[in-house]
């Protein structure tokens, strides 16, 4: 499916720069750039040269010199669109990387739309569909962790095992239409339940590492919670390794939120700093409390905060008996001081954490603990996770419970026809994760996230 016209764009930030890259991608691509390339080497033409190779000269419009450059020829089909691609290297800087292109343009080059490099690479048979996906998330990594995770996507990975799960689908269709082609020929449909059950299991597992992928991706929100003064800022600034919120010995200091992302453990965290939960003393100190509850209805992680070394206060005593309604840590602060709370008086909370934010003792424990709450623990490397998106997320979902019908109706003893819809459903939904008859739709909403030179 090579493109029919050329397209470009410029594929390095606009702005000032040590380079800046005009990328070019079909049939034209190399035409195009001969036309307006005067090579160093007069001897040198760039639709005879081999692929792969690197050429320095000049770029001219009307026999003036736009930008001294080195051009690189890549030949089809060992390209990343499996189209002919050429790279013209330019000066970094607006003027000259924005003259190259519009001369480009000029010549018969169409610009590039949002990924249409990468989309093309799809469509060429190049790479995957989630391939194509993990581009965008090698683009757009935050943290090392889902940096490896995509760059191992990018290997294909998650390709490969939906290409075992559909294979061991269409396997078991095939023994069921035996029967349903040759009505005389003995089969036991309860036969492929092991089976069944095996492809289920295979896709809840890529489920699991699809939501840890999603939390690696997306990350999660924190909200430090207590009264005034029980270190909530320290915290705050021994997770960010920074000082990013005042600290004082005065209580309330702390009349806003405070937000910042950090990563935990290489997981994108956004950390709420919020104003000390107790009686008002003035209108700002009640506006600091309202966004205060306002951060805790949209974090998903609460982390109740005490002073271990003082005693328990009403403030105290209602934040350990709210019943809130998420994942919840308790954490004794100032375990450098001499201990005055009790764990009896504290109730029936599990893993409790006693830090010293001021010194950052317990803090790294805190910091995995958070990430054992959300991801069970599991996620040590790029090897446990999936980053996918909610589409993909959800056609797993649908391709498992599309089996999880089909084993039901082998239990119920229903026709070979019945089980052979359920099996052709989930065929065609796991077609669609390789980008088997995937919509416009659906591909216009994965590529136009791209860069347009992507």
């Amino acid at each position: 499916m090579m493109g029919e016209d050329t397209i470009a764009a410029l594929s390095t930030p606009l702005g000032e720069g040590g380079i800046g890259i005009v990328r070019l991608s079909g049939p034209e691509a190399i035409t195009l750039a001969e036309a307006i390339f005067r090579p160093t080497n007069s001897e040198v033409a760039l639709s005879q040269v081999p692929t792969h190779t690197l050429h320095h000269g000049f770029i001219v419009s009307e026999g003036k010199r736009i930008d001294e450059v080195l051009v690189s020829v890549m030949r089809a089909p060992r390209t990343y669109t499996r189209e002919d691609v050429v790279e013209i290297n330019c000066h970094g800087g607006i003027l000259a990387t924005r003259a190259v292109l519009d001369l480009v343009l000029k010549h018969g080059a169409r610009l590039a739309e949002r990924g249409e490099f990468t989309k093309r690479a799809f469509l060429n048979g190049r790479i995957s569909l989630d391939q194509a996906q993990a581009v965008l998330d090698v683009v757009r990594a935050k943290t090392r962790l889902g940096l490896e995770a995509a760059v191992e996507q990018l290997g294909g990975r998650f390709s490969d095992a939906i290409t075992e799960i559909r294979e061991g689908i269409g396997a078991l269709l095939a023994q069921i239409e035996v029967e349903i082609d040759f009505p005389d020929v003995e089969a036991e449909t309860g036969a492929i339940l092991p089976v069944l059950r095996e492809l289920i299991d295979r896709l809840e597992r890529l489920l699991f590492q699809a939501e840890q992928g999603r939390i690696v991706r997306e990350g999660f929100t924190v909200a430090i919670i207590g009264r005034p003064n029980v270190g909530k800022s320290t915290l705050l600034n021994a997770l960010l390794a920074e000082e990013r919120a005042i600290v004082t010995a005065i209580p309330g200091t702390t009349r806003d939120t405070v937000e910042e992302e950090a990563a935990v453990g290489g997981i994108p965290v956004r950390l709420i700093d919020t104003a000390g939960l107790r009686e008002p003393g003035d209108a700002v100190e009640e506006a600091g409390i309202e966004r205060t509850e306002t951060a805790i209805a949209r974090a998903d992680l609460l982390i109740i905060m005490l002073d271990r070394s003082t005693s328990l206060t009403a403030e105290d005593r209602r934040l350990l008996h709210r019943p809130w309604e998420k994942p919840t840590l308790l954490v004794l602060n100032k375990s450098d001081l001499p201990q005055v709370i009790e764990p009896t008086q504290l109730g029936p909370w599990k893993g409790v954490y006693e830090i010293s934010a001021k010194h950052g003792t317990g803090v790294d424990r805190l910091s995995q603990g958070i990430l054992d709450l959300f991801l069970s623990g599991k996620v040590q490397s790029w090897g446990a996770i999936l980053l996918l998106d909610t589409w993909e997320r959800d056609l797993l979902r649908r391709a498992k419970s599309t089996l999880g019908r089909a084993v039901e109706a082998v239990r119920a003893g229903h026709s070979a026809d019945m089980i052979a819809e359920d099996l052709r459903s989930a065929y065609v939904v796991t077609g669609e994760l390789q980008g088997i008859d995937v919509s416009e739709d659906v591909l216009e909403h994965i590529f136009s996230r791209f860069c347009v030179g992507k």
